[in-house]
């Protein structure tokens, strides 16, 4: 399987300028999702990936059945296009987590002041509910800081009327219904620093048995917290 920090390079590569990954490539939601969702993806998950599905807000059940399903969840950081072919939307989610019974997909914005269009939240939702299928579904926005949403020329909104809005535009440019969607049961969301500070407390709670395993979840979980603070 290809990781996570090779198609990051990937992306660098077609991108064909490296100035912005400079210094880390601080502010860039991709490499800070990397760095963060891969240690989630290493550290112990029920510890510390459970923790933060936990910690987030919305869709009690489905995160909560999440939560209880990491340990045989496969997490797949940026994945590339996903596509609804009956709506013809593509989308390219942040991360992807799944596992036999629940379908997360992650939708991570900068720290600093990020802007969603007009449809990404409707688009996103539907791409989710139709690869999780059979299973549980759930959109989680990992934020900068919790809702309202900014929408481009809508201001700031509520995470249900950010879904509305593109809801009604999809409908309107198909010529169509949709599906009807509830963000209650199926959008969650959590920030940054949540992360950070669910990591820190799970790492200072953690006990290993081998010291070697022990001393490898803390540096993997100082690598995380240490992320999220030069990012921001």
């Amino acid at each position: 399987m290809v990781s996570a920090v090779r198609r990051l390079l990937d992306e660098l590569s077609w991108e064909g300028n490296a100035r912005k990954y400079r210094g880390g490539g601080l502010g860039l939601e991709n490499v800070l999702t990397t760095e963060v969702f891969q240690a989630l993806d290493f550290l112990p998950r029920e510890a510390f990936l459970g923790a933060v599905l936990r910690a987030a807000v919305g869709a009690d059940s489905v995160r909560a059945h999440a939560a209880a399903q990491v340990e045989r969840a496969v997490v797949d950081l940026l994945p590339g296009d996903l596509i609804e072919p009956d709506l013809s939307l593509r989308v390219q989610p942040d991360a992807v987590i799944s596992s036999p019974s629940t379908y997360v997909f992650v939708e991570a914005k900068r720290i600093r002041t990020s802007l969603f269009s007009v449809e990404q939240v409707a688009r996103e939702l539907l791409v989710t509910a139709h690869h999780g299928a059979g299973r549980q579904p759930l959109l989680l926005l990992v934020l900068g800081t919790p809702p309202p949403l900014r929408v481009k020329g809508h201001g700031a909104v509520p995470v249900a009327d950010a879904l509305q809005l593109g809801m009604d535009s999809i409908s309107a440019r198909l010529e169509r219904d949709l599906p009807a969607l509830n963000t209650d049961s199926l959008v969650a969301y959590v920030t940054w620093s949540e992360i950070a500070a669910e990591v820190e407390r799970a790492a200072a709670a953690y006990r290993a048995t081998d010291d070697g395993a022990g001393q490898t979840v803390k540096r993997l979980a100082a690598s995380l917290t240490q992320a999220v603070r030069v990012h921001g």
